[in-house]
């Protein structure tokens, strides 16, 4: 498993926070979580679903900023006649 970033929020709150798999990992465990709970939680956070369990709703950031950057280097050139 790797490291990936996530938004968590408890259940019953609106209150959202930024975290990592790892940190998320730790509680879970501490939620008395086995090895194989956690590794189905981490495959289904990494194709995209929002996954609630032990009392945390999470889901996965996709870091969509380098795309951003490319659409807009891309709309840019329109611009440039040779």
């Amino acid at each position: 498993m790797q490291n990936i970033s996530l938004i968590a929020a408890l259940e019953g709150t609106q209150h959202k926070v930024t975290t990592d798999w790892f940190a998320i990992m730790a509680t879970l465990e501490n939620r008395e979580m086995n090895q194989d709970e956690l590794q189905t939680v981490y495959d289904e956070l990494c194709a995209g679903l929002i996954v609630t369990t032990r009392g945390l709703t999470l889901a996965k950031i996709n870091d969509n900023n380098s795309e951003d950057s490319l659409l807009k280097a891309d709309d840019s050139a329109e611009d440039i006649f040779i």
